[in-house]
Formats: structure tokens, C-alpha cells, sequence
């Protein structure tokens, strides 16, 4: 629609800018049929100059685009011949006032996107509209990795990941993180007193007691029957399975309450010994290394991770596509709370937008180089025509102006002259 107007627009100024000069030549006709004299004279004048200013005008316009008349005539089809200086210099341009780095880092500084973000998230609307627009985007994700040379592609390059991973390293890193300042200790407290509530509870109980009595029967029928005479095996069973509670129970308080406990010190022995191990013995590393290839070319692994696979994605096709969605439901639910988070935490806000200004500081050279070479490469590679007739639409209409205006001040400075002429005679 723009460029449909910009051509009527060039095409009327065009028109007006040939009615002129026609009207000039009209004017230094009739002129010259009267002779020139008296008034006519003045009239000659005013034409003559109109014409040439018009014609002048119209040669450096129309130089700017091609050779006026088809004749290469020198320094004309400047912006033809100029393309790859004109490209360079605009990109260089665009890069230096438009892509300078002060500039940007205040355009991110005064825009927070984090407080933006939080803002836009407060609406629920918005909300909703976030969590469609990423359903939208993971549904047709998956619908894409359903292809299968892309699976494949995935699948090799998965493989190749793995047989990267330094299994042993990276456990051993693992171990390492879990025993800086004592926080195995504090993961084995915790994981007693776990381990002491579940042992109290009274359906663990009666499980352990049905476990005793069934191991009691199959491992000594003739002691179990003699037992079942004196007393009833279930009550027995009941004794056995509290009194192991109680044991295990003393042990587990014993453990939680003394940080010396030998059990404890036997087991940070055993985590620093694994450490070493996993660091040092070549021989355990080449032991998880053969079994980390092992796992990866087993049919049976690779199978069953196939299928893993192809089930959640399934799964997630087909809730995506559900109403109600749960995936949608907690995109949304997510949305709220990451949109709560930032509106409550301006500690976190700072965070986010710090991160911002220093990877635009970091990507920008990139960005503007990019940038750059983008615009260079895209108008070296325009059509000429198509470049001539987009550069016409956009300042050709104005440029017609120029050819209007040389007209009429052709046409006074004809006068002008004319009159000087008149008064220099006269003296």
C-alpha cells in the first residue's frame, strides 16, 4: 500500500515538473513568433532561463539514478555505480549511531526487563497467553521431533554426548560437592531420621511382622510348627519385627545424636576412599568407562530408552491437545509464580537485568558486525532495477521538486537578467 502511493505520488510530481518545462517552451515559442519585442522580450528571457534551469535540474536528478537519455555520460548512474560504497557507508552508518554501545547500554538501563516482564506477568491475561504460546511452540516441537531422520540425528548425536561424559569425573566432582563442610554428614542425619519415622509406623510394622512369619515358615517348617503349638505365630512374628524396630531405632539414635559415632566416621572413610578411587585408580576408571559403553551399546538399553521416550512424547501430544491441558495448566500456574517472584524480589529483579546489560555488552561487537555485513550483503545482492525503482518510490517524488523549482527560479532569474540588461542599456 506504501509503495502504490509513493508511485502515484512520483508519477503526479513528475507530471507537474514536464508540465512546467512544456509551459516554458510554450512561453519561448510563442516569444520568439512575436520577435521578442516589448514585453515579449521579457518573456523570452523568463522562458529561456525556465528552460534551462528546468533542464539542468532534470539531467542531476535523473544522474542519479542512470544515464540521462541512455548516454553514459561522466559521473552519471551515481547510485548505481556507487552501490557497494553507498552499502558500506550506510552500514557504518546504522552501526555507528544506531548500534553504539553507550546507546544501547542506556536503552537497556532505562528499560528493566525484568520489572517489565513482571509487570506484563501480572495481568492474567497475559498469563494465559504466555502459557498457550509455549504449548503451542513444545507441541510443534514435538510434532517436528517426530520425524524420524531427525530422531535418528538426535538419537547419534545423544550417543556421542554421552560416550564424552567422563562418568568417573564426574562423579567423583559429585562426591567432592557433597562432602564440602560436612554436608554428607548432615544428608546421612537426615536420612536417619527419615529412616527412624517410616520404621515407626504401625503398617511398616505389621509388613516386617508378614515378612518374618513367611521367611520363618520356608526356612524352618519343623522349628515354626513346633512354635505354632507353644504360641501363635502371628503374635510371634508381631515380638520379632517390634523388637527389630526397637534395635534398629536404638542404633539410628545413637548414630543421629553422636557426630563421632563410629558408623559415621565409617562412613565418611568410605566416601573419601571412593573419592580417591574415582580420581586416582586408573583401573576402576577403565572399569566404569567399559561399563558405561557397555550400557550405551546394549539393543536392550537403547530400546528401552526409545520407548521411554516416545511414550512421554506421546503423552505430551496428546495433552497439549487436551482440554483441559494439564501442561497448560501448569504453564500458566508457573507463569504466576515466576511473575509473583519478580514482583516481590527486587533483589532478583537487579540480578536479572545486571545479567542482561552484561551479555548485550558482551554479544554487541558481535551484533554490530553482524549487523553490518547483513545490510553490506543485502544490497549488494538487490537487483539493480528493483534497488532504482525502491530508491525512485522513496525520494524520487521529492527529487521532482528540485526539477520544479529550477523552473521557476529559472524564471526569475531570466527576469532578473533581463531587467539588468534593460537597465545597463539604459544608462
Amino acid at each position: 500500500m506504501q509503495s502504490q502511493t509513493s508511485s502515484k505520488r512520483l508519477r503526479r510530481n513528475r507530471r507537474w515538473a514536464l508540465a512546467l518545462l512544456l509551459l516554458a517552451f510554450a512561453l519561448f515559442v510563442w516569444a520568439s513568433l512575436e520577435n521578442g519585442q516589448g514585453a515579449y522580450a521579457w518573456l523570452l528571457a523568463a522562458s529561456e532561463a525556465a528552460m534551462v534551469g528546468a533542464l539542468a535540474d532534470w539531467f542531476a536528478v535523473v544522474a542519479l539514478f542512470r544515464h540521462p537519455l541512455g548516454i553514459p555520460f561522466p559521473h552519471t548512474a551515481i547510485l548505481p555505480r556507487r552501490r557497494d560504497q553507498l552499502a558500506q557507508r550506510l552500514a557504518e552508518f546504522i552501526r555507528e549511531h544506531f548500534l553504539q554501545e553507550d546507546a544501547i547500554l542506556r536503552l537497556v538501563q532505562r528499560y528493566s526487563l525484568a520489572s517489565g516482564l513482571a509487570s506484563w506477568l501480572r495481568r492474567p491475561k497475559n498469563r494465559a497467553l504466555f502459557a498457550e504460546q509455549v504449548q503451542q511452540l513444545v507441541y510443534r516441537a514435538l510434532q517436528l521431533a517426530q520425524l524420524e531422520p531427525l530422531r535418528q540425528s538426535l538419537a547419534k548425536s545423544l550417543g556421542a554426548q554421552l560416550r564424552q561424559l567422563d562418568l568417573s569425573r564426574w562423579t567423583a566432582q559429585l562426591l567432592q560437592l557433597l562432602t564440602e563442610d560436612g554436608r554428607h554428614q548432615a544428608l546421612l542425619s537426615d536420612a536417619i531420621a527419615r529412616l527412624d519415622d517410616w520404621l515407626t509406623q504401625e503398617s511398616v510394622q505389621e509388613e516386617l511382622a508378614e515378612q518374618i512369619e513367611r521367611l520363618l515358615q520356608r526356612a524352618y517348617p519343623t522349628l515354626f510348627s513346633w512354635l505354632g503349638a507353644v504360641v501363635d505365630p502371628a503374635t510371634l512374628s508381631r515380638n520379632l519385627a517390634r523388637n527389630l524396630v526397637r534395635a534398629a531405632q536404638e542404633t539410628l539414635s545413637e548414630i543421629h545424636q553422636d557426630p563421632e559415632h563410629p558408623k559415621r566416621q565409617a562412613f565418611d572413610r568410605w566416601l573419601q576412599e571412593s573419592l580417591l578411587r574415582l580420581q586416582q585408580d586408573q583401573r576402576l576408571q577403565a572399569r566404569i568407562r567399559r561399563w558405561q559403553e557397555g550400557l550405551l551399546a546394549h539393543p536392550a538399553a537403547r530400546d528401552y530408552v526409545a520407548r521411554v521416550v516416545n511414550d512421554l512424547q506421546q503423552w505430551l501430544l496428546q495433552d497439549l491437545q487436551a482440554s483441559p491441558s494439564r501442561s497448560r495448566q501448569l504453564l500458566h500456574k508457573g507463569a504466576g509464580w515466576f511473575g509473583d517472584l519478580l514482583d516481590t524480589q527486587p533483589q532478583l529483579r537487579q540480578a536479572i537485568d545486571g545479567y542482561v546489560e552484561e551479555s548485550a555488552r558482551r554479544l554487541l561487537p558481535t551484533v554490530q558486525e553482524s549487523f553490518t555485513k547483513h545490510i553490506e550483503d543485502t544490497i549488494r545482492a538487490w537487483p539493480m532495477a528493483d534497488m532504482i525503482r525502491v530508491l525512485e518510490e522513496g525520494i524520487g517524488s521529492d527529487l521532482q521538486y528540485i526539477r520544479i523549482n529550477g523552473t521557476v527560479v529559472g524564471l526569475l532569474l531570466g527576469l532578473l537578467i533581463h531587467a539588468l540588461f534593460v537597465l545597463l542599456g539604459s544608462l
